[in-house]
């Protein structure tokens, strides 16, 4: 796909993603400024510098850092199994070797995570899509280290959405030393001008491009000889074909017709930079407050360049002049904290979800924090199967897909392939936050039993399969599988309680017959006694 003077099919399919994206600049611009200062979306701004300096409240960036993190830990939590296995189109069910094989697929999985940078890069990743859109690259990496994971600032991302609405198609333009292109792509067919290049760490501007062709990910990278790669320099480096995409692009919300998503950031973003004007102006009024303002005669002594308000000075004046008189203000600012608190309390609630009450409003009841429970799970389960079709399904499939890999043969992360008829292993989700689902459903049947168990008694026994029942809700409120009996088990252990059961009710009865015999013997003995 050499550039013969005409720009290249991907490179204008790039343009008019790159066109449709610079039309989100400006909300991004001001919902970073105030939600997450430290990400520049629009890359212009050099590392290390300060950027919050037009923040004075930081409602929104706590928030935001709360809910990442909470994220973070309800969909991926350190050191704990968030993901399982099953087999494509078939049930284990009591195959020991099948059983075996997934049990060691989900600890390759996880060992490989957790020696790798996944939970630096989730952590900003995350961030992003609270305000609209993250993106995270995982790339293979050598058999001790197989998993190396990316994320891809917002002001690089230029996604496209499919025709099944997830952002399978990706573009991904920014500028790197030319030492990482040798270290990033080795197999690289750089330019005859990038070749040339003496300085190692010249900056050579690169558009990655994934683009979906069927069931194959096609991706290639672009050199190109400007910063927005126009011009007939642009240079294909490389090309390859994956199995699975190396980009995951994923939202928390969107609004129908766009492809860039919409955070719970930018649902209050209103909010935020109201309050943050407020604060801007409380804390102006503030410092005329504490350093005042003044007022003095032009009389030729007074000099007000030289004045210092600090105590101890001494301010000449002219005879007769008033010197220098304090100003009053004719504003009064003690209305802002009234119209702060909703605001920040909706940034919050907009941001975090709903929460329980401070104590200060009294002792809470067991009803309410089910209710407060129920309401706040409500709010996220909506949102965790969102967040499960784009972003832990994909994860899962493409760490599989390199674990499973020929080069990752000698790795003691290696996940043999499945030779099953063509089939394959496909992720469960078992992350806290889809737990909240199932917990639910757990809850809602042991209600169900419980009210059925009030109005039918023993009865119910007739009706519900009690050992199947408890089965389910132990597994759906979240009690390992492993632990339980298997049906015969638990066929043997009923029989032997049944059998223990009654021989306990027979020793019973014998007992009480026996006292009943000697109590009958007691009370012939007292009559023959008292006919003596």
């Amino acid at each position: 796909m050499a550039d013969d003077g005409q720009r290249p099919k991907t490179l204008r399919r790039y343009d008019k993603a790159a066109e449709r994206r610079r039309a989100w600049d400006g909300i991004l611009d001001d919902a970073y400024r105030f939600a997450l200062p430290n990400h520049d979306p629009r890359g212009n701004q050099s590392p290390g510098k300060q950027r919050d300096v037009e923040v004075f409240d930081n409602t929104a960036v706590a928030a935001v850092q709360w809910r990442k993190a909470r994220l973070h830990g309800q969909l991926f939590p350190p050191f704990r199994k968030w993901m399982d296995f099953t087999i494509q189109g078939d049930d284990p069910g009591d195959d020991d070797q099948i059983k075996a094989y997934l049990a060691k697929a989900q600890e390759a999985f996880h060992q490989a995570i957790e020696v790798s940078n996944f939970h630096i890069e989730i952590d900003p990743a995350l961030g992003d899509a609270c305000i609209s859109t993250g993106c995270l690259m995982i790339h293979q990496g050598t058999p001790e280290d197989p998993l190396r994971f990316e994320a891809v600032p917002i002001a690089q991302l230029i996604p496209e959405e499919g025709l099944d609405g997830t952002l399978r198609t990706m573009f991904r333009h920014w500028s790197l030393p030319l030492r990482q292109i040798r270290e990033k792509w080795p197999d690289a067919k750089r330019p005859e001008q990038i070749k040339q290049r003496d300085d190692p760490d010249a900056p050579i501007t690169v558009i990655e491009a994934i683009l979906h062709e069927g069931d194959i990910a096609r991706y290639e990278v672009w050199a190109t000889d400007t910063g927005q790669g126009q011009g007939s320099g642009a240079r294909l480096m490389l090309e390859r074909n994956y199995q699975t995409s190396p980009a995951i692009a994923f939202r928390m919300d969107k609004a129908p017709g766009e492809w860039m998503g919409r955070g719970p950031v930018l649902n209050v973003l209103g909010d935020i930079k109201t309050a943050n004007k407020l604060v801007e102006l409380v804390l102006k009024n503030a410092s005329i407050a504490v350093t005042g303002m003044w007022q003095a005669d032009d009389d030729g002594v007074l000099n007000t360049a030289n004045i210092k308000l600090v105590p101890g000075t001494i301010i000449p004046k002219a005879p007769g002049s008033g010197g220098l008189q304090p100003l009053k203000a004719p504003g009064d600012f003690n209305v802002s904290q009234i119209l702060l608190e909703p605001l920040q309390e909706n940034i919050r609630r907009g941001i975090m979800g709903p929460a329980l009450p401070p104590t200060r409003e009294g002792v809470r009841t067991a009803t309410e924090i089910d209710a407060r429970v129920a309401e706040h799970e409500a709010f996220e389960l909506p949102i965790s199967l969102r967040l499960l079709n784009e972003l832990d399904y994909p994860l899962a499939r493409r760490v599989i897909a390199i674990l499973s890999s020929p080069a990752m043969a000698g790795s003691p992360y290696y996940i043999e392939p499945l030779e099953r008829n063509g089939q394959e292993l496909r992720p469960v989700p078992v992350s806290p936050l889809v737990r909240l689902q199932d917990r639910a459903e757990a809850a809602q049947a042991g209600q169900a039993y419980a009210a059925g168990l009030q109005m039918m008694g023993d009865i119910i026994g007739g009706v519900v399969n009690r050992p199947t029942f408890l089965r389910h809700s132990l597994t759906q409120a979240g009690f390992p599988p492993e632990h339980l009996l298997s049906e015969d088990q638990a066929a043997q252990y009923e029989a032997q309680v049944r059998h223990a059961q009654a021989q306990m009710q027979a020793q019973e009865r014998m007992k009480q017959e026996r006292m009943k015999q000697e109590r009958m013997e007691q009370e012939a003995e007292q009559r023959e006694g008292g006919h003596e």
